[in-house]
């Protein structure tokens, strides 16, 4: 030990090493006999082994940094902290629970035991940097959580964490779920659903006082238009039928409301059979509940000022 002394300071070693966690073997190649390090490694200290290949260089009982840069000194290189710890590294306070998920490239080794279960996986996520650790973004964080989360009540509380506290839109999660594996998904699909069903009553709601406050009558809901020759138009949230007046909030998905693309084909294609159509975001509806009622005020006098279109509603 005191040749080691002379090639560093044993002392400061820990500060060679993220949070104090270095393999065996780095130890060996700056020195250390395997012997000295298991003895270094017995009762007395001053250092303790997180794994059979994983030594921390201090006595005191490892925190949670530790354990995860424990669990990624035995994973892949190209691991990524995903679940509950890295939705707790993304700014959500969760207690830790159970083993350091991580995921790693399809065909690399996998590992699974009390202190770390490493996932092969074909979708790897792009990683965020998050205390020094590659992070799964929330989104993908919370599904890889709730895929190995036992009941629906702590799936929810996992879930509404990462929607309120952390900013999560559905539609990401959704999203997910789709693209991801359907492997342990089920207590998931059965929680979003009842969040989305919950979302859609409030937005039905909102939507129904919000034409209220515009003075208009109440619209037929989910409406299914076509033009009289009975081709297929769209299926609108709200329709004044005597004035051929449509207008979508995305009320039945307000996790995914409709852009891009698909939403000007669509609106083109209601534009093309003379009806007065508008889009509002679920979002300006509750932050900019004036300007709405002004705008539903201004379409309908537009609709009802114009021929009606030849338009069936079913």
């Amino acid at each position: 030990m005191q040749t080691n002394r002379k090639l560093l300071d044993v002392d400061e070693l820990p500060r060679l090493f993220p949070e104090g966690v270095a393999r065996a073997a780095e130890l060996v190649s700056l020195g250390f006999s395997g012997h000295a390090i298991q003895s270094r490694c017995g009762p007395r200290g001053p250092w303790q082994r997180l794994q059979p290949d994983v030594v921390l260089l201090s006595d005191a009982p490892p925190n949670r940094l530790q354990r995860l840069r424990a669990a990624l000194r035995v994973a892949d290189p190209e691991a990524v902290v995903t679940g509950r710890e890295a939705m707790w590294l993304n700014g959500i306070q969760l207690p830790p629970m159970g083993a350091v998920h991580v995921v790693v490239p399809s065909g690399h080794r996998t590992r699974s035991d009390g202190s770390v279960t490493i996932e092969r996986t074909l979708r790897m996520p792009d990683p965020l940097w998050r205390k020094g650790f590659p992070t799964a973004p929330l989104a993908r964080a919370t599904v890889d959580a709730c895929r190995r989360t036992p009941t629906a009540g702590e799936i929810r509380v996992l879930v509404l964490e990462a929607v309120h506290r952390g900013g999560v839109a559905l539609a990401e999660l959704h999203e997910e779920l789709a693209l991801g594996p359907s492997r342990g998904t089920t207590l998931l699909r059965r929680v979003l659903a009842e969040i989305d069903r919950g979302v859609r009553s409030a937005g039905a709601r909102i939507a129904t006082e919000l034409i209220d406050r515009a003075g208009l009558p109440q619209p037929r809901w989910t409406a299914r238009l076509s033009t009289r020759h009975d081709v297929h138009l769209a299926i609108v949230d709200a329709w004044w039928d005597n004035v051929a007046f449509a207008w979508d909030a995305d009320i039945h998905r307000p996790w995914a409301p409709r852009t891009g693309l698909p939403a000007l084909t669509r609106a083109a294609r209601l534009t093309a059979a003379g009806i007065v159509a508008i889009h509002t975001d679920p979002i300006r509806i509750r932050l900019d509940t004036a300007a709405v009622a002004e705008e539903l005020r201004g379409a309908y006098r537009l609709a009802a000022a114009r021929p009606r279109p030849e338009v069936v509603m079913s």
